[in-house]
């Protein structure tokens, strides 16, 4: 099933909403993009399609939105939150490349997704369509590469080493039982890695993961050596497959590391655009590297939109009136978080609001002026 997000599947799946379920949606999507085709070649107009290619690098970007979302106030219960905002994250970037290709091009280019937009909200009047311009039809996947979370192994190990007594060793082993490995003096919290990353997997952009390992070394003192090892390797091994085998017009790589680099030089030699994108360093702008800022516009810095809080709340909405199920279910103290996140990145406010029998909405309203 599209959007299979395991525990936080709603009960409402079993409700019978024959017109919304995946099989039927994707049965409409089919038929909107070929009537948008054979509208825009039946005015002399040309479709083309451009694969676009995201490998994302997932360990940063857990661990920033992990940081970021506890000090929001985010009761982190399982990875479906953290999810939410990092494919949002990935699919922005897919967005901005869009932009980039469309706004910078020497040809008459459109947004393919401009005309089927039309389509869904049209009236009577029609469609507009350019007899003279190309449309371009942007495909996203997103690939994703990362360690399985290292806490289990490490607690084991620390538990070995604290038979002997030491109460540092067994104040490590408490934080690991807890899921948050202690790291050169600073806090990890991999407890909902796992979740998170099935979480992403649940999205029908999603191609393909692959999985590198953390390596550590565990002696009488504690963790003496932690890395992630063959994640970056394996991006660098599958842009250069997807490269020989033409799998991608596109490819953009996720990562705050910048010995990615040299991948857009070689793009180029097959006629491929490479992009990087920082998603890690949402909030840290000042960190980025130098030498990512030399891509230029193909550098694309990570970026939290002040709407995202609020999409999180409408896709674990429903409304049995017009039989639109939701996506997944959000707790209470979630969805008040996310109503307390929403109202410190604008100026309109929202307030949850809950029923006697236990179904929730929403009061929008906006402050007085001081």
């Amino acid at each position: 099933m599209t959007f299979d997000f395991g525990d936080r599947n709603p009960g409402n799946r079993t409700v019978n909403v024959p017109e919304y379920a995946p099989e039927k949606w994707r049965e409409f999507s089919f038929s909107r993009d070929a009537f948008a085709v054979r509208a825009i070649e039946g005015v002399g107009g040309k479709v083309e399609t451009r694969r676009v290619l995201i490998l994302v690098d997932l360990n940063g970007i857990y661990l920033r939105l992990h940081d970021w979302l506890t000090k929001s106030g985010m009761p982190i219960r399982g990875g479906l939150i953290l999810s939410r905002f990092a494919f949002f994250q990935i699919y922005d970037a897919f967005e901005r490349i869009k932009k980039h290709v469309v706004d910078n091009s020497a040809e008459m280019l459109v947004d393919f997704e401009r005309v089927t937009g039309e389509i869904r909200s049209t009236t009577r009047e029609g469609i507009w369509i350019h007899p003279k311009k190309t449309y371009v039809n942007f495909l996203p996947q997103f690939d994703l590469f990362y360690a399985p979370a290292p806490h289990k192994d490490i607690e084991w190990k620390l538990r070995k080493e604290a038979r002997s007594g030491d109460l540092d060793l067994q104040r490590l082993v408490k934080l690991a039982e807890k899921g948050i490995i202690e790291v050169y003096g600073s806090e990890r919290n991999y407890q909902a890695y796992d979740d998170f990353i099935a979480k992403l997997k649940a999205n029908p952009e999603y191609g393909r993961s692959e999985q590198g390992f953390f390596s550590n070394n565990v002696g009488p003192n504690g963790l003496k050596y932690f890395s992630e090892k063959q994640v970056d390797s394996r991006i660098i091994i599958r842009t250069m497959d997807a490269l020989h085998n033409y799998e991608a017009d596109i490819i953009c790589v996720t990562s705050s590391d910048q010995d990615f680099l040299p991948l857009d030089v070689k793009s180029s030699e097959f006629g491929v655009d490479f992009y990087q994108a920082d998603l890690a360093k949402f909030d840290l702008q000042d960190n980025v590297g130098r030498h990512l800022k030399g891509l230029g516009q193909k550098f694309l810095r990570g970026r939290v939109d002040p709407g995202w809080p609020l999409k999180i709340i409408v896709e674990a909405s429903s409304s049995l009136k017009i039989n639109v199920p939701a996506l997944y279910e959000i707790y209470d103290d979630e969805f008040e978080a996310l109503c307390e996140m929403h109202n410190r990145m604008n100026d309109f406010k929202i307030a949850p609001k809950f029923g006697a029998d236990g179904t929730g909405g929403l009061i929008r309203y906006k402050p007085p002026r001081k």
